[in-house]
């Protein structure tokens, strides 16, 4: 959370909420990803009530299993039938679990291809059209890389980023969607005989990864260092594509103005399918909580359209709510525009509910290992489903998912 949220949160969000509501006091207690899932374990074991969480909806579905989140469905039909028709109805249905919806997003993480639009110009390439398809984006980042003469990269023509198992997992889960195959499991399995990462699909999307860092030699499997590390690789300029979320827009806007007219916001690119990474996070009731109405009069102010919209208008984040996306000002921008047509054309999806972080950077070191040619396609990923279905099997017995 950014100082402008943090400071819209803690002296409007808030203290209006209490205002209108004067028998309730909130009390917010802070965390980051790294250590949230940590302490909700902590709390749920001790029985130390939980009453509104923020949570990304890929967590959902193992809380639910434990019986940790409280279904929302008799809430909605007592007082916000109405209101939630306001929302988009994937990035709502994300959160169900075997039916029951478990949450309410209040912000969506979507990522789509991003480009330089100066760099295409200097190439012969078209600034106002982004690639569409994968062989599109092969032939484009081959005309728009820049080596050194020992042959080291200086500028990415496309930045994948395999420095991390976290990000060798993603740039893994993009290429798995754009070539029309689960994430994994399919969506609601909890059954670890339906892992899918040793299909002709899976394969072919590792190899086009593989392909272009050793093939096609477009991208360091590094990454690319800034020395501004306010801006990412592509604002700074040292790749000309890559997937960003919409974040570039503000960061750019803020510590690089001069360049935010060279940012192409692209349309996911395809192989068979237009899909882009867009994961709600999300609003949930605890079920040990003591105080559910109350939760829930707080969670609906936190998702209401003014407090969303204050909420992520400093930042430019996208929002869930369909009237949000078409009133608040600060959505008038046109990049942010081209980002919000991934949920209103049903681009986005999310990981699946059946598997924990963990388990998906596990699979991101398989993938490392793919990229640096230490295993072939087919040893990573039988290696990655061998210990997925392990993980899952674990998991469906501590839940009874």
């Amino acid at each position: 959370m950014g100082q402008d949220v943090a400071d819209f949160f803690e002296k409007t969000a808030i203290p209006k909420f209490q205002e209108a509501n004067p028998n309730i006091t909130v009390k917010v207690d802070m965390s980051d990803w790294g250590h949230l899932g940590e302490k909700l374990m902590t709390s749920f074991a001790g029985n130390l009530p939980v009453d509104l969480v923020e949570t990304g909806s890929d967590w959902v579905g193992p809380y639910a299993a434990r019986k940790q989140f409280l279904a929302l469905d008799d809430k909605v039909a007592t007082d916000y039938a109405d209101e939630i028709k306001n929302f988009y109805t994937d990035m709502v249905d994300i959160s169900r679990y075997k039916g029951k919806l478990m949450a309410l997003p209040y912000i969506l993480d979507i990522r789509t291809n991003c480009y330089r639009k100066d760099h295409f110009k200097d190439a012969g390439l078209d600034p106002e059209k982004g690639p569409d398809t994968w062989d599109d984006l092969i032939a484009f980042a081959q005309k728009l890389v820049q080596t050194d003469s020992s042959g080291n990269i200086t500028r990415a023509g496309y930045l994948l980023d395999g420095s991390t198992p976290t990000s060798a997992f993603f740039e893994f889960w993009y290429a798995l969607v754009q070539n029309g195959t689960d994430v994994v499991v399919p969506w609601g399995s909890w059954n670890p005989d339906d892992v899918k990462l040793e299909t002709p699909e899976t394969k072919e999307a590792l190899q086009f990864l593989v392909d272009l860092i050793n093939k096609y030699k477009v991208s360091p499997i590094t990454g690319m260092s800034t020395k501004n590390p306010d801006l990412s690789a592509l604002g700074e300029g040292v790749t000309s594509m890559s997937v960003e979320g919409c974040s570039i827009i503000g960061n750019t806007k803020k510590y690089a103005p001069d360049k935010l007219d060279v940012i192409g916001i692209g349309k996911p690119v395809m192989k068979k399918a237009r899909k882009q990474y867009a994961c709600p996070n999300v609003y949930a009731i605890g079920s040990n909580t003591k105080l559910a109405d109350q939760a829930w009069l707080l969670m609906k102010w936190m998702i209401s359209k003014d407090i969303m919209t204050g909420m992520l208008a400093p930042e430019t984040s996208s929002p869930p709510r369909k009237d949000v996306a078409a009133e608040a000002e600060y959505m008038k921008d046109p990049m942010l525009k081209m980002y919000q047509q991934i949920p209103e054309q049903g681009w986005g999806t999310t990981t699946p509910q059946a598997t924990e972080w963990p388990t998906l950077e596990n699979i991101g070191n398989y993938i490392q290992a793919a990229l640096r040619k230490e295993m072939t396609v087919d040893e990573a990923l039988a290696k990655a489903a061998e210990d997925t279905k392990r993980k899952i099997t674990e998991l469906v017995a501590a839940t009874g998912a």
